[in-house]
C-alpha cells in the first residue's frame, strides 16, 4: 500500500468518526433543550395549581388515545407589605 491510499483511508475513518460524534452530540443537545421546556412548562403548571387553581385529567386509552387537561388558575394573590 502506497502512502497516499494508506493516507486517504486513516483520513476517511478520522473524518467518518468525527462525523458519528459530532452527530451524537447534536441529538444529545437537543434531547437536553427538549426537556428543560419539558420541566420549565410541568413546573409552571404545578406552580399555577399550587396557587389555587384546578386541574381536571380526562384519559381514555386502550389505544382510543386522548388526553384531556383543563388548568383553572386560581385568583391572584397579594404578597403581604405590596398592597
Amino acid at each position: 500500500m502506497d502512502p497516499a491510499t494508506a493516507a486517504v483511508t486513516v483520513v476517511s475513518i478520522v473524518v467518518s468518526q468525527a462525523c458519528a460524534l459530532f452527530s451524537l452530540w447534536l441529538r444529545l443537545r437537543w434531547r437536553v433543550r427538549h426537556e428543560q421546556a419539558q420541566r420549565q412548562y410541568l413546573a409552571g403548571t404545578v406552580e399555577a395549581v399550587a396557587a389555587g387553581g384546578q386541574l381536571k385529567v380526562d384519559e381514555h386509552r386502550d389505544d382510543g388515545g386522548r388526553l384531556r387537561v383543563e388548568l383553572t388558575c386560581g385568583p391572584a394573590r397579594t404578597r403581604e407589605g405590596d398592597e
